[in-house]
């Protein structure tokens, strides 16, 4: 336990009266502002949290807006533009998908780790995405595990090492493929580093709410039993920081990347243009000139070679000629104004009820069921939601609106940590 042991100890430092020691920033993924605000969704440590902190009735994300590039702008509290997490996967030249976004190597802005390392603080990370091979004190990386062949390998080889032997928690492989078990095992991590090592900084990734979403819809009996299990599990950390005599020192932040929208509809760019001939199909082709690499409620456009303008003309004129109301063209004047695709020529943006598919052959349009997400911040069910509740944070303060990229500069005030130059605001009104 030494390591454990000198963890705790350098998390003693020099501190304002009244400033947080640790802040635990807790992400649902597609947390909705109503599964705080509205009874009908059972969330009673959500609320509690509420009701002694202050919140935000609407969390404005990042476009696309999907997990990866909204986790990264929480940590970095600057735009995918310049952080490159441009998506949840990677575009090879071929115009296909490769990984995710999944390694700290792809981040191009420092994230808020590694102020609180300057600092001297200690810092922790549990399924957080874009951190694999992270300069974190207690780190378990988020990672397409469910994908792979030897899940237990590749969770314990990109692990700080020892680190399950160390807290007593025993990962399974059955966890790999199921949601529940997997948010399960990673609330025991957060408790058990709680609890043995105190991390200054931790922040911890639980994915069950937008796994049911996209399964059912915004609404169900699937749903409201993620949304109640989640809430049990921000139960469970709040109570072992003050079991840990931790409680009059922290902070929690509780927030999301985006919400959801029912797709009713699927609309399918890449027919109108592989029938436009700039494109092959079922992949691109060798000789491929424009593609819509598709991010559930949108798309980038991507034109060979990048800066192709008449390319990217055909694809628009193609993009445009027979969708009707499915999507809109979002420009690249205006993806610069939303600091988002620095890669791509434009985009197409999903109407509410339709989502994105990839098929490039077949019918336009197509029925679709289930939830989906990826659409522009303003769509009306995209924001996600924000709480904040500790010391250094005043109770009973409402806000109409905040971004994600504000999250990264509050909780380092609420640290007493430098911040390098961002595009996001410390939340002033809801500090003491």
């Amino acid at each position: 336990m030494a390591l454990l042991g000198a963890l705790a100890g350098c998390a003693v430092h020099a501190q304002e009266p009244g400033r947080a020691r640790h802040v635990v920033i807790i992400s649902i993924d597609g947390l909705r502002p109503e599964f705080y605000l509205d009874d009908a969704w059972a969330a009673p440590e959500l609320r509690a949290l509420l009701n002694t902190g202050s919140h935000a009735r609407a969390a404005e994300g990042v476009f696309p807006t999907v997990t990866y590039p909204n986790h990264a702008t929480i940590v970095t509290g600057v735009r995918p533009a310049r952080h490159g997490v441009l998506s949840n996967t990677i575009p090879t030249p071929a115009g296909t998908r490769e990984r995710w976004y999944e390694e700290v190597t792809d981040l191009r802005a420092s994230p808020i780790w590694e102020w609180a390392r300057a600092a001297g603080l200690t810092t922790a990370a549990v399924s957080w995405p874009v951190t694999a091979g992270a300069r974190v004190d207690l780190l378990v990386p988020e990672r397409d595990y469910y994908a792979q062949k030897e899940p237990l390998e590749r969770l314990r080889a990109g692990s700080s090492p020892g680190i399950f032997e160390r807290l007593g928690v025993a990962p399974k492989a059955e966890m790999f493929r199921d949601v529940v078990l997997w948010d399960a095992f990673l609330t025991e991590m957060v408790t058990a580093m709680i609890r043995q090592a105190r991390p200054n900084l931790l922040l911890v990734h639980l994915v069950q709410t937008d796994y049911f979403q996209h399964r059912v819809g915004r609404e169900g009996a699937e749903p409201k039993a993620a949304v109640t299990r989640v809430d049990a599990h921000v139960g469970t950390i709040r109570r072992t920081l003050a079991e840990a005599g931790l409680a009059d020192r922290s902070v929690i932040i509780v927030t999301g990347d985006h919400g959801f929208e029912d797709a009713r509809r699927g609309v399918h760019p890449n027919v109108l243009l592989a029938r436009a001939g700039l494109r092959g199909c079922p992949e691109p082709g060798d000789g491929w000139r424009a593609t819509a690499y598709i991010a559930g409620g949108s798309a980038a456009i991507l034109v060979n070679p990048p800066g192709d303008t008449e390319t990217a003309a055909a694809a628009e004129k193609a993009l445009r000629a027979d969708a009707g109301d499915a999507y809109t063209i979002v420009s690249r004047a205006e993806l610069d104004a939303l600091g988002a695709l620095p890669n791509a020529a434009f985009a197409i943006a999903a109407a509410p009820g339709f989502a994105m598919g990839s098929a490039c052959r077949g019918s336009l349009l197509v029925s679709a069921s289930g939830g989906q997400h990826g659409y522009l911040p303003s769509h009306p069910r995209m924001p996600t939601g924000f709480i904040a509740a500790g010391t250094g944070v005043r109770a009973g303060v409402a806000l109409e609106r905040v971004r994600l990229v504000d999250i990264a500069p509050t909780a380092a005030r609420l640290l007493g940590l430098a911040t390098p130059d961002v595009e996001g605001r410390v939340l002033d009104e809801i500090l003491e």
